[in-house]
């Protein structure tokens, strides 16, 4: 980000440097924020423990001293780092945006390299935050890097028996190994007569989106086996352990959903009304459209499809028509959290979940069996512990690692232990980035979509603060805090 600072700091040739076009930028920047940032009156608010006005005035008056393109860069960039978001950040190479599956259709001869090719790799799931191998007497059940999980059993010196899930990331692309067993029921073999060669076979871009679903269903499923193993064997608690996970995708919450002995209390889900809802929403609208327009489906089918379709695409209009509330006061001023002023603001639309994550307009259930919460076009196994359930996070635990977290713990199905976590919240709905552009510069400020709100009104964007506090000093032995965190989580008796 400084060589590109750098760079058009040269571009002056000598000429006297000048801040105004900075500070047009920095204008371009907060006002953009304002327009299309969901999480800017959470961070205006007293709740929160940024200082928006602060950041905003110390911006400015850096650009003011600023003789260099480079230090003018530095008092843009700290005023969104001090934002405190990890979903909005300046772009650059090394954090370019996911990209969505390429539609090339490309042929494979055997599943490993097939899912090498596509982007699969090992993650050091096989790997606990924490040594919790050295907590009491150890029993691994399984764990290898392409596993993308660890699970194994603590023995107490007390007595109990405590299962130590680990799940290191959210990223599907780590799960390996069930990526390998789940390729051939989603590709398309590429010889023809009926021989008896598997391979080569072919994966197109729709292939690559349901390997995705089958490699994440089939992990939850080998994770049911395993703590099927793990309850056999006595242990009545299970710690999931969710230190420095990065986050990932929205599979969070069908994980937290399969776990769960009892319906999780869906979470409220907003997206910023403007081109981006639209784009979250249309595929529904294109598969309702279908259904509606098929012959092959009977007359009950089609007519409830084209209801549904009518009254999404009203709830589209509705939440992108109305005049957004000004929100400049936020860079002068703090004010109290409300979240009711939050969805009348008009700049963030509030999606209309039932209790089972459906998408519900009008009484009706918008495609029925694919519930736009969901992440997952195909069904995951139920796990639901019967025992106690614990979720470890530390201040690394970030992203749909909260958000796991909090999903439970707003349920009352699980024990959040350790330290309170980053603070990332929701990040984005797609594959699609939403970059605001710096028309002077040419910067581009990656800006996340979504916001989920928790149980108690508070913006998932402000961490997750655990049930039981442990807070771990820099000097203390990780073995003897994985032992506290332990002692934490045993059950009482």
């Amino acid at each position: 980000m400084a060589k590109a600072a750098s760079d058009q700091g040269e571009e002056t040739n000598g000429a006297e440097w000048s801040d105004s076009r900075w500070l047009d930028d920095l204008a371009t920047l907060k006002a953009e924020l304002e327009a299309s940032y969901p999480n800017l009156l959470w961070k205006a608010s007293h709740e929160s423990d940024v200082d928006l006005p602060a950041l905003a005035s110390a911006a400015e008056s850096a650009i003011r001293r600023a003789t260099t393109d480079e230090e003018a860069f530095e008092a843009i960039a700290a005023l969104i780092d001090g934002i405190g978001d990890g979903h909005l950040y300046v772009a650059d190479v090394e954090r370019s945006a996911d990209q969505p599956p390429s539609e090339a259709r490309e042929l494979f001869h055997d599943a490993a390299s097939a899912c090498a090719s596509i982007g699969y790799i090992d993650f050091d799931g096989d790997a606990y935050s924490l040594p919790f191998e050295a907590a009491g007497s150890f029993e691994l059940i399984r764990g290898t890097p392409a596993s993308g999980f660890r699970t194994g059993i603590v023995t107490t010196a007390s007595g109990p028996k405590i299962a130590v899930l680990r799940v290191a990331s959210f990223l599907s692309v780590n799960l390996v190994e069930a990526c390998e067993a789940s390729f051939m029921k989603v590709s398309v073999q590429a010889g023809r007569g009926g021989g008896r060669a598997d391979w080569p076979r072919w994966c197109s871009a729709n292939c690559l989106t349901r390997l995705r679903d089958e490699t994440i269903a089939r992990s939850i499923a080998f994770l049911r086996r395993d703590l099927e193993v793990a309850w056999h064997r006595g242990a009545r608690m299970l710690l999931v352990d969710l230190g420095q996970n990065p986050g990932g995708e929205g599979w969070a919450w069908d994980l937290a959903q399969s776990l769960a002995r009892t319906p999780l209390d869906a979470p409220v889900l907003g997206v910023v009304a403007d081109g981006r809802l639209d784009r979250y929403l249309s595929i529904e609208t294109d598969e309702l459209h279908e259904t509606a327009h098929d012959a092959r489906n009977d007359l009950a089918t089609r007519e409830a499809a084209l209801a549904a379709h009518d009254a999404l695409l009203q709830f589209r209009v509705d939440a992108t028509s109305s005049e957004p509330c000004d929100l400049s006061w936020a860079w002068t001023e703090k004010r109290a959290w409300s979240v009711d002023a939050f969805w009348q603001c008009g700049r963030v639309a509030r999606l209309p979940f039932d209790a089972s994550g459906e998408l519900l307009l009008d009484g009706r259930v918008i495609a029925p069996g694919k519930g736009v919460l969901r992440r997952l076009e195909i069904a995951v196994d139920k796990i639901g512990w019967r025992g106690s359930l614990g979720v470890y996070v530390d201040r690394d635990s970030a992203s749909a690692a909260e958000l796991f977290a909090g999903y439970l713990q707003d349920s009352n199905a699980a024990v959040v232990i350790g330290e309170q976590t980053l603070g990332a919240g929701c990040g984005f709905i797609g594959y699609q980035r939403s970059n605001i552009v710096l028309p002077a510069s040419g910067l581009k400020v990656v800006v996340p979509d979504c916001v989920i709100l928790r149980k108690d009104g508070s913006n998932s964007a402000a961490g997750v603060r655990p049930d039981i506090s442990i807070d771990r000093s820099y000097a203390e032995n990780p073995a003897l805090f994985a032992a506290r965190v332990v002692k934490a989580a045993a059950p009482r008796r």
